[in-house]
């Protein structure tokens, strides 16, 4: 005998920071790149604090960072260029693929083990999502990090 409650579906909610993001840009997107006021419009909730946006009309050298999470914040050191602490903090390892992201138009997902400038050995997943201000050209890429410690 079958009941309702069996069958039922049962919701899982997503454990990876990337893949809800992931799935909310996605969500907006549907075929197109969507825009970064849809984007600051999704409701991230706690996730937010592990996000970031980049404008990519504004980078050169370093990335132009428009919006940080206050989680993230926490790893933005900014060392000179040609420092080699510069390439070990979180976020810059994060956004690596970047280009990627913005020449393919597609979601990119990132993950590694790193050592940061402190000496701390940090495991890793981020995500990078393009997005348009016109509907034609990669204006932004919008993404999530998040690690902990090994």
């Amino acid at each position: 005998m079958r009941t309702e409650v069996m069958d039922a579906p049962v919701r899982v909610t997503e454990r990876r920071l990337t893949e809800r993001i992931r799935q909310k840009w996605a969500g907006i997107a549907n075929g197109r790149l969507p825009s970064l006021r849809e984007i600051e419009s999704l409701n991230l909730g706690l996730d937010r604090d592990f996000c970031f946006a980049v404008d990519m009309r504004l980078s050169d050298i370093l990335p132009y960072f428009v919006f940080m999470g206050e989680e993230l914040s926490k790893y933005s050191t900014l060392y000179p260029t040609g420092d080699p602490r510069r390439e070990k903090t979180l976020l810059d390892t994060a956004i690596a693929k970047i280009d990627e992201a913005a020449l393919t138009r597609q979601p990119v997902n990132y993950s590694a083990i790193a050592r940061l400038a402190d000496g701390r050995r940090i495991a890793f997943r981020s995500i990078l999502l393009p997005v348009s201000e016109n509907g034609i050209d990669v204006s932004h890429v919008f993404g999530a990090a998040k690690g902990k410690g090994l």
